[in-house]
């Protein structure tokens, strides 16, 4: 859960993707036999392992919600995880679409010996 935790907290809205794609970026070149590229728009490409034919996860880089305050968290109670603003006194939008995507990608990208992903700007 704190890989998704950390993924909430990079604000990412539509012609901003940038941040998350350092973030991708950074964490799969840590998982041995993975190769990243990347094409002129920002999408990105994963491959790890060798196939004949490889299973492909897709999600999109952006986030739907569009306002994350500077001082933005996440907080979780239970199983619940929020986004909350302490200087606005209130409950924010996670950004969880596509996030949560993109959380369930990398956990198969962690997990399994050949597959690729293809993250979308």
């Amino acid at each position: 859960m704190e890989l998704l935790k950390k993924l909430y907290k990079v604000y990412s809205p539509s012609g901003k993707e940038r941040t998350m794609i350092k973030f991708i970026w950074n964490y799969t070149k840590r998982i041995t036999g993975t190769k990243v590229e990347t094409d002129a728009a920002g999408n990105l490409y994963i491959t790890k392992g060798e196939a004949e034919s490889y299973p492909c996860i897709v999600a999109h880089l952006d986030q739907v919600q569009r306002l994350h305050s500077k001082d933005f968290t996440t907080v979780e109670t239970g199983e619940i995880i929020f986004g909350y603003s302490s200087r606005n006194k209130r409950q924010e939008g996670l950004g969880a679409d596509d996030k949560n995507g993109i959380w369930i990608a990398l956990k198969c990208l962690r997990k399994y010996d050949s597959l690729k992903l293809a993250f979308f700007v």
